[in-house]
């Protein structure tokens, strides 16, 4: 009986599966637009952080900062990439 139960929930997995997404292109459009424009925000954040600790001289603080922005700005610029490539 429980093998019985196990292989109905296999199938109902691979029905679900081979269904369609329910989420619209335009959603899925939208949301990835404001999530861009949220690590923009952020990279640009951390941006004016680091040039203002580097500034003040808080040489290490502004340079951790610094890579971290960097960092953020290269994986901003690939998922903009990758999401023109689809």
């Amino acid at each position: 009986m429980a093998d019985y139960q196990w292989r109905e929930k296999i199938r109902n997995v691979e029905r679900s599966t081979k269904e369609k997404s329910q989420v619209p292109e335009r959603a899925k459009s939208l949301g990835f637009g404001c999530f861009t424009i949220g690590m923009l925000l952020v990279v640009l954040l951390f941006a004016f952080i680091s040039f203002g600790l580097l500034s003040q001289n808080y040489w290490i603080a502004g340079g951790f900062s610094l890579i971290f922005t960097i960092g953020l700005a290269f994986i901003s610029i690939q998922l903009l990439r990758a999401d023109k490539l689809q």
